[in-house]
């Protein structure tokens, strides 16, 4: 099966190869006296580079059911995946299958591309003076996000500099909807950025298709769905059961939305300013270097 057709299945969307870079408060030239390396220079490679990588899906179904993994279950061929783009798309990709809910992640599924990625960065980057930070969340802080991060943190007493690309996620856009709603206040935006959260999540067509699809795509589609509905102290199981995503989904919109509602209000001053905040639709990668 091609990762193609595992990014349908398993709802992380391919992200685009195209990245914008933009250089972040940086002070003096990046390859000044304090030998810093090139920043800039390490995003602009991780956006324009492109790269093969190969992995399986054994930590995800491990995970979700290990019986698929004992004689008669799935043939090891199954489980073989491979993953091509730009080297900030495949790092958003995989840092996408790290989606956690109050730090409890969703699945497994794509921890082997993260080794897979990690190394093959790590293949391309100076050994020491480089951290490469990557984030997703619905907005700043939100409850559900993905992180991951490569190489050492510098110390206090180094001079940092830094560049950042944005790379998309393949999850809906949110913020002008949810700038419009916030005149009808926190509730009204936190239902748009659940709506799009776990439609990015949980794209109805892909899910069904992968609720009727072969093993281990199915159960590891029904576990996703089960572990969120476990998190959002949401009953999806029937309509998973039943094959309908569309349902599952409204279940979980109607718990997360909540959540991200009383989040909101803890974190920002008025609903307009949480929504300005919404960040569900693109991946952001962090490129720090220091003096050696």
């Amino acid at each position: 099966m091609t990762d193609l057709v595992l990014d349908v299945t398993l709802c992380l969307l391919l992200v685009s190869a195209s990245v914008g870079v933009v250089v972040t408060a940086d002070e003096g030239s990046l390859t000044g006296a304090d030998n810093a390396l090139d920043a800039d220079g390490i995003a602009t490679s991780l956006a324009t580079s492109t790269a093969t990588v190969y992995y399986d899906l054994e930590p995800g179904v491990e995970a979700a059911d290990p019986s698929l993994l004992e004689s008669g279950g799935v043939d090891a061929r199954e489980l073989d995946r491979t993953a091509h783009g730009s080297l900030a798309g495949l790092l958003a990709r995989s840092t996408l299958g790290t989606v956690a809910i109050d730090g409890v992640r969703l699945t497994h599924a794509r921890d082997d591309m993260r080794r897979s990625v990690a190394e093959r960065i790590a293949s391309e980057l100076p050994v020491r003076g480089v951290n490469v930070a990557v984030r997703w969340a619905p907005y700043p802080g939100a409850p559900v996000q993905a992180t991951d991060t490569l190489g050492p943190r510098p110390s206090e007493a180094a001079t940092v500099h830094s560049a950042s690309l944005r790379v998309p996620s393949g999850f809906p856009s949110a913020r002008e909807d949810a700038v419009t709603a916030s005149d009808d206040g926190f509730d009204a935006v936190a239902r748009v950025v659940a709506q799009r959260t776990v439609a990015g999540l949980f794209p109805p067509e892909q899910a069904r298709l992968a609720l009727h699809g072969d093993e281990p795509v199915s159960t590891l589609m029904a576990h996703r769905y089960e572990r969120a509905g476990t998190l959002l102290n949401a009953s999806v199981e029937p309509e998973v059961a039943s094959v309908e995503p569309r349902a599952a989904n409204a279940d979980l919109e109607a718990a997360l939305a909540p959540k991200l509602a009383a989040d909101m209000r803890a974190n920002y001053e008025t609903p307009r300013e949480a929504a300005q905040a919404i960040s569900v639709g693109h991946v952001d990668i962090v490129v720090r270097t220091w003096s050696l």
